[in-house]
């Protein structure tokens, strides 16, 4: 194969956080649009769109690069950049060693900039928490992705790059 595809599949976890994420947003528009607060209504509409934005969506591994589709802006990583590659088999002790630094921490799934005991700064574009695998690149920077295909796409990466080394997890 020399493209994998994939959506990416929400946990029980993200989905809850973000149906009672939502449900308190449309309580509050609707609370300050019965009371003309029209500028509440304005901060809280924009701020789920703006979280609605950055959601990852799709996930495309290519021999030369991988790419994460969100509704805004493409993130791009070059294969020839990856140094090391590995699934996270225990992700309640992985997760517990983050600390979210600008994103999201479970509203529409955890994305953004974290900062990990063992890693340090990462970026994150996870959705569902048991199918996380981690990358690491020649610069240092580390990414946290999801995917159902995630066996699949890490044996993928390790084919086409040279990280054969993995990194304990």
């Amino acid at each position: 194969s020399t493209c994998i595809k994939s959506f990416f599949k929400w946990d029980t976890l993200a989905i809850v956080i973000t149906i009672i994420f939502d449900a308190v947003l449309i309580w509050i528009v609707a609370d300050a649009y019965m009371n003309s607060l029209l500028l509440f209504e304005i901060i809280f509409l924009l701020v789920f769109v703006a979280f609605a934005l950055f959601v990852p969506l799709r996930l495309i591994v290519m021999k030369d690069t991988i790419k994460i589709i969100r509704p805004i802006g493409t993130v791009k990583i070059e294969m020839k950049d990856i140094v090391c590659c590995h699934t996270i088999e225990d992700e309640k002790q992985f997760f517990d060693q983050i600390i979210r630094t600008c994103g999201s921490g479970g509203v529409y799934g955890y994305w953004g900039y974290f900062r990990h005991d063992k890693y340090g700064k990462m970026r994150f574009f996870v959705t569902h928490r048991k199918q996380c695998f981690l990358i690491g690149l020649k610069d240092g920077k580390y990414y946290a992705i999801s995917s159902e295909k995630r066996d699949e796409i890490v044996g993928f990466i390790r084919e086409n790059t040279n990280c054969h080394i993995e990194i304990g997890a």
